[in-house]
């Protein structure tokens, strides 16, 4: 049995992290998770305490070891600090992990709940940047695993399943959780293989590594004595939709088929976020970290309002959010444009993030493509943070079509949905998270609009229909 401890700088990091890993258990109870994150001080609540650490851990010293993963800086001394406090016995027990916060604790979570190994666990918490790192196409990254072998032992044949993933957002962080639960443990070689490459079922990182979207077909390959058992939860939990279909089923509210409303325009001034007027920002590079570490603290407090509303899918959207930002080589790179370039750390930023939603901006396929927006989402809440310009959710007469550009996942998770009726874009993609959000809160949105927007009057009446159809009262476009 293996137990973690999250060691963080920030309170509500810390606890977030631990909020998401628990979700990995999927309920089981042979890894427990601790926290040691913030210090009690109200006016500098930001570090690490090495007494918070080692009563985190040995809160937990019940298993056979502990795996203890840290964000940066002071929480790793804080740990170290905390090994030499601890009695010899507990010491012992516990492993200093160098992966990334986040995507580390989920997959050692994902692991320790089947029961593995700590050299297994330790392994899956420091390659969970693997994925993230193909999607992105970020080079000089760790050599990936090699292709799992289909199994074969000799004088015995091997079963078979085929599925047709179904789920919107393909097999993201949750869903894969619920396969790696559900095939560990049975006495069998499994393979899952999408497209002619095959990997271990029963690892979180490498089910990542397939990058599964909706509508791929996904195979299991099994066995052994246990090989029917394993075909068989495997078809059971495909059947669920990898354990969403009761979160998801039901959570959408029906969109009505006609909406009419008010135009209301959506201000959106973005002159303090060019490249001109970053570069004069004087902000240093600490103040960045700081931003960030609130950007953070806003996603997870998003993810939360979702999952309070029984919008499961929407906080795996945040949660998704909260990976992507939460990674430190985006932080390196940036102070690399900085000394390379000569750049405000608030322009070298700007540069780093752009540069990553332009990458998902040039992908094919769509679905990625539209995660362009979260990007910006994220780039934009950073620096209204890192700039001191307050995030205000705006708000709008009741009976309302709101009108703009596009629109941040973030907002549209925040509007309010007695104010707002529909929305409409100039730009942006059903397939974005913006639009999947809208859909789930019970807000028609039509996306892609163009041109058709440019004779739109603040306030003037506007008939919106589910189907797409957008005209002026009497018929009028």
């Amino acid at each position: 049995m293996v137990n973690l401890v999250i060691v963080s700088h920030s309170a509500a990091l810390g606890e977030g992290v631990c909020a998401l890993s628990q979700q990995m258990l999927q309920g089981k109870t042979n890894c427990r998770i601790a926290v040691a994150a913030g210090l009690d001080d109200p006016d500098f609540p930001i570090g690490t305490d090495p007494v918070k650490v080692m009563d985190a851990i040995a809160s937990v010293a019940d298993a056979d070891h502990i795996l203890v993963l840290m964000d940066m800086g002071s929480a790793l001394l804080s740990a170290e600090t905390a090994l030499e406090l601890l009695e010899p016995e507990v010491a012992a027990k516990v492993t200093l992990c160098a992966a990334p916060l986040v995507e580390g604790a989920l997959a050692a979570a994902s692991i320790a709940a089947t029961g593995a190994g700590i050299e297994r666990v330790k392994a899956e918490a420091e390659n969970a940047l693997q994925a993230k790192r193909v999607q992105l196409g970020v080079e000089d990254s760790a050599p990936l695993p090699p292709p799992v072998a289909l199994a074969q032992i000799p004088g015995e044949s091997a079963m078979t399943a085929s599925w047709v993933v179904t789920n919107p957002h393909g097999l993201h962080v949750r869903p894969a959780a619920h396969l790696v639960a559900a095939l560990s443990g049975f006495n069998a070689a499994l393979s899952l293989e999408k497209g002619g490459k095959c990997i271990s079922p029963i690892t979180l990182n490498q089910i990542a590594l397939l990058q599964v979207r909706c509508g791929d077909t996904l195979r299991l390959i099994a066995q052994g004595p246990d090989a029917a058992a394993a075909i068989d939860a495997f078809l059971a939990l495909a059947q669920n939709q990898f354990g969403e279909g009761e979160t998801t089923a039901g959570t959408a509210t029906e969109l009505p088929a006609k909406i009419t409303g008010a135009v209301r325009w959506l201000a959106q001034d973005y002159a303090p976020f060019t490249p001109p007027a970053l570069s004069g920002s004087t902000a240093p590079f600490s103040a960045l970290e700081q931003a960030i570490n609130r950007t953070l603290d806003d996603l997870l407090a998003l993810a939360h309002q979702a999952e309070h509303d029984g919008l499961a899918d929407i906080a795996a959207i945040f949660s998704g959010q909260h990976t992507l930002l939460d990674d430190p080589d985006l932080l390196a790179e940036t102070r690399t444009h900085m000394q390379q370039h000569q750049h405000s750390a608030a322009l070298a930023w700007h540069q780093v993030v752009s540069g990553v939603a332009e990458s998902y901006r040039e992908l094919s396929d769509e679905y990625l493509q539209a995660r362009y927006i979260d990007i910006e989402d994220i780039l934009h809440r950073t620096l209204c943070h890192l700039l001191g310009i307050p995030l205000v959710v705006p708000t709008f007469p009741v009976g309302s079509v709101l009108c703009a550009e596009n629109l941040w996942p973030s907002l549209a998770m925040q509007l309010p949905v007695s104010e707002v009726r529909a929305i409409c874009l100039r730009a942006g993609s059903p397939q974005s998270h913006s639009a999947i959000i809208a859909r789930q809160r019970g807000i028609v949105m039509l996306t892609g609009l163009g041109a058709l927007l440019d004779n739109w009057q603040e306030g003037e009446a506007i008939n919106v229909f589910s189907t797409g159809k957008i005209a002026r009262p009497g018929g009028q476009g």
